[in-house]
């Protein structure tokens, strides 16, 4: 239980390097030369299309199945048909 403590107190407080995040954002503004608000705006799109994408399969699979289901004829409709029956 201890080396586990001790696992957890020798973690960096950095989730990485500043100076590495730095250089690889610089070569990514190099290399595609967008603007900060263009990857904003091309992320915020991807997390809002990936709930969306779901609910709508999801609404796509149950009309599906509303389709392939019997209809089911009510009781009274039944009890009509017996009765007419010699």
């Amino acid at each position: 239980m201890a080396s586990f403590f001790s696992f957890i107190l020798a973690h960096q407080g950095d989730s990485a390097d500043p100076e590495l995040l730095h250089w690889i954002r610089e070569r990514l503004d190099q290399i595609f030369g967008f603007g900060p608000w263009v990857i904003i705006g091309a992320t915020s799109f991807i997390i809002f299309c990936i709930p969306m994408s779901i609910i709508f399969v999801y609404l796509m699979q149950a009309n599906r199945r509303a389709a392939s289901e019997p209809k089911h004829e009510s009781n009274s409709a039944k009890d009509q048909e017996q009765e007419q029956l010699p």
